[in-house]
């Protein structure tokens, strides 16, 4: 299922009640942006929500049952994702730092040199990669280099690691920065 992005004012986010959300809203600063996860979860869930930290240290929640959320945030923005499935997005802002070519893959390291801005495209891999870390657990245990990327087109793209089930990402950008969004395939 196609995740829905909303920018702006959490009221006027229009829902259709089962698409995964994404909402890009002003950051507060890290450590802060429990509470914008528990407004749009009320939004989406209704009632009583009460968010958890996973032994990783993540952010969950703890009720209700059956909902995700996923956390990112670099600039000014940051991105609150939530779902009825597991959820995870990365937000990393535009900038000219050469590509580190030791966290990607053979193959996606000869895309990224064909790229007409390999900086901007090695950036788009690095979400894609973050994105899906997330989505397996703790991503400061993961190797960057594990994880295979696929482009599919200009928003669209898979992430797979060997012995974990694949993803499907949507990148943007969008304000000076690139979002992506993962789902179990």
């Amino acid at each position: 299922m196609i995740p829905l992005r909303h920018d702006g004012p959490l009221d006027r986010l229009a829902w259709d009640g089962r698409a995964p959300v994404i909402w890009r809203t002003a950051d507060p600063g890290r450590g802060k942006r429990a509470p914008l996860a528990e407004a749009l979860l009320t939004r989406l869930a209704g009632g009583s929500v009460r968010l958890a930290r996973s032994t990783a240290g993540q952010p969950q929640v703890a009720a209700p049952q059956g909902w995700y959320i996923g956390l990112a945030g670099r600039g000014e923005a940051c991105l609150i994702a939530a779902a009825r499935q597991p959820i995870a997005v990365d937000r990393e802002t535009i900038d000219d730092a050469p590509p580190l070519w030791d966290m990607l893959t053979p193959a996606e390291a000869r895309d990224v040199r064909a790229a007409p801005d390999p900086s901007r495209q090695w950036l788009r891999r690095w979400t894609i990669k973050e994105a899906y870390a997330k989505l397996i657990g703790d991503p400061r245990q993961i190797a960057a280099e594990t994880i295979e990327t696929r482009l599919i087109d200009d928003r669209q793209a898979t992430a797979h690691r060997q012995g974990e089930r694949n993803a499907h990402c949507w990148t943007r950008e969008e304000g000076g920065a690139i979002e992506t969004v993962a789902l179990w395939a």
